[in-house]
C-alpha cells in the first residue's frame, strides 16, 4: 500500500497523519481487504473517467457510502458483475469496481466506460446505475466477504492471519505498517480480518472478531462501536471513505470505542 491519495494542501500536516493511517489499520483490514488484493494484482485496468476530486477509486474501492436516488431497472443485461463502489461523499470521486468476465477487475469512475457503449451514470451505496443506448439498467453489489468459520470445509485456522501485534498494557499495541500491508496482500488471509457494519446511532460496528483474526489482534470485540480514529468522529462508512482517501503514514493511531455502556480508548504505535 506504498501509492496513496494524498490530502488537500488545507489540512494541517500532523492532523492530516492522523486521519490517513487510521483508516488503514481500523478499518479497511475488516471490510473489503479483498480489494487490496485486486488493485495490487499485476496490470489491473483501470477505465479513463473524469478527473475530478483526486481521490484513489482503486484504494478507496471496498468502503460504501452516499445517498440513494430514483430506481432504475434491475438487472444486468451486459453480463456485469459489481464488485465494489465508493459513493459520493465530500472529498471522493464516485465510481465502481466491475468484473467483467476477462479475469480481471476494472475500476471506473462516475461518467466512466466501462464498455464499449456501457456508461456508469449513477453510483449508490450496494448498486449502480449503468446506460447502455440511453436505456439504464441497475447492477447491484456482490454479496459481500464474511468472516469464515475455523469448521468451514477447507477452511484454515484464523490464528493464521499473518501479523504479529504486541501488546504493551491492557489497551497499548504496536504493529509493522510492512507487515499488515504484505499480509493484506496475500488472498490466503483475506477471509481472517473480521467483519464490520455501521451502528444504527452512529459509528462503525464490529460484527465479527474471530479468535485470531485482525480485529481481534488489535483488541477488539464484537458488538464494540468505533467512535473516533485520532479525534475525528466515524458516523458511517462513507466517512471511512474519505478519510481512506486522505491515506499516509504515521506512527500514532488513537480510536475511541463504545464497549457497551463503557468508552475505551485503544492505542497502536505503527512500527515501519
Amino acid at each position: 500500500m506504498a501509492a496513496m491519495a494524498t490530502a488537500t494542501a488545507n489540512i494541517p500536516t500532523s492532523r492530516l497523519a492522523k486521519l490517513l493511517i487510521a483508516a488503514l489499520v481500523l478499518v479497511l483490514a475488516w471490510q473489503l481487504a479483498h480489494w487490496t488484493w485486486v488493485f495490487f494484482a499485476p496490470r489491473v485496468l483501470v477505465s479513463e473517467g473524469p478527473a475530478e476530486g483526486g481521490a484513489d477509486l482503486a484504494l478507496a474501492a471496498r468502503l460504501f457510502g452516499g445517498s440513494a436516488s430514483d430506481r432504475p431497472t434491475q438487472g444486468s443485461a451486459s453480463g456485469l458483475r459489481l464488485k465494489g463502489v465508493v459513493a459520493p461523499t465530500p472529498g471522493t470521486t464516485a465510481g465502481a469496481i466491475f468484473g467483467i468476465g476477462t479475469g480481471r477487475d476494472v475500476a471506473v469512475k462516475l461518467d466512466g466506460e466501462v464498455q464499449p457503449g456501457v456508461k456508469l451514470v449513477e453510483v449508490l451505496p450496494e448498486s449502480v446505475v449503468v446506460s447502455r443506448g440511453g436505456v439504464r439498467e441497475r447492477i447491484d453489489l456482490e454479496k459481500r466477504m464474511s468472516a469464515a468459520s475455523p469448521t468451514a470445509p477447507g477452511a484454515r485456522s484464523a490464528s493464521n492471519f499473518r501479523l504479529n501485534v504486541a501488546r504493551s498494557s491492557n489497551n497499548n499495541y504496536s504493529l509493522s505498517r510492512k507487515e499488515l500491508d504484505d499480509a493484506l496482500r496475500d488472498p490466503n488471509q483475506l477471509n481472517y480480518l473480521g467483519r464490520i457494519g455501521v451502528a444504527p446511532g452512529g459509528g462503525v460496528r464490529m460484527d465479527a472478531a474471530p479468535a485470531g483474526s485482525l480485529a481481534q489482534k488489535l483488541g477488539l470485540q464484537p458488538g464494540d462501536v468505533i467512535k473516533k480514529l485520532n479525534g475525528q468522529p466515524v458516523a458511517s462508512t462513507g466517512d471511512l471513505a474519505r478519510l481512506y482517501t486522505q491515506f499516509g503514514t504515521l506512527s500514532m493511531v488513537e480510536a475511541e470505542v463504545q464497549r457497551g455502556s463503557l468508552t475505551v480508548q485503544l492505542s497502536y504505535a505503527i512500527q515501519p
